[in-house]
């Protein structure tokens, strides 16, 4: 099944499952949320997801919104359980056809969740599909697997970049404050460079 939002749902989706904070803030979180994820699947199924955290950010851009909407999902969870189900899907959209895997799924299957996993892959594919749509209208990204979790440590922070943009007078100046942030907190694997342009189209968009 193919999920399309628009921008403006895209939006909606990251601004629901917002904390306030800023750009350092929220790459510290997020960073922070994945090795506890990486952790807690180590120690209760035993399983080693430490590949996971030479994405961390980007992974954890995709992973976070769903956890929320785990949690607020009334699906009675527990958290090691939520990071489970987090861990296959994103697995499936990130790494499909690696080793691991059907372990993995066994393992959802073992604890009874494999209703909630699909309900949430679902979620997963949708978020993704969206987000790539959304870069694509900048024409900067393929429908590359590499690439699209290259990128996906913007999902959280997209808002963060809108809000500057509204405040923005320069728009190069802010798009190189933004990218030195990102690059200063030495969670993202993208050359200053690089950023600079995105984050420059970005704000170009929003204003």
């Amino acid at each position: 099944m193919e999920f399309i939002l628009t921008e403006s749902q895209l939006l909606r989706i990251i601004k629901e499952n917002k904390s306030e904070g800023d750009l350092t803030n929220s790459l510290k979180r997020m960073s922070s949320f994945m090795n506890n994820f990486v952790n807690r699947i180590g120690k209760s199924y035993g399983l080693n997801l430490r590949m996971f955290l030479t994405w961390g950010t980007s992974i954890a851009g995709l992973v976070m919104p769903l956890d929320e909407f785990l949690k607020t999902g009334n699906f009675g969870l527990t958290e090691s359980q939520r990071y489970l189900v987090l861990a296959g899907v994103a697995f499936l959209i990130f790494f499909e056809g690696k080793r691991g895997m059907i372990k993995l799924l066994n393992k959802i299957k073992e604890q009874g969740l494999e209703e909630v996993f699909d309900t949430t892959l679902m979620k997963g594919y949708e978020l993704k599909d969206s987000f790539v749509g959304f870069l694509r209208s900048f024409r900067i990204i393929s429908s590359q697997v590499l690439e699209i979790i290259s990128y996906a440590f913007l999902i959280p922070i997209i808002v963060d970049i809108q809000n500057y943009s509204t405040d923005s007078v320069n728009l190069s100046e802010t798009a190189l404050m933004i990218a030195e942030r990102l690059v200063a907190s030495g969670a993202i694997l993208l050359s200053k460079e690089f950023l600079f342009e995105l984050i420059r189209k970005l704000i170009k968009k929003f204003q």
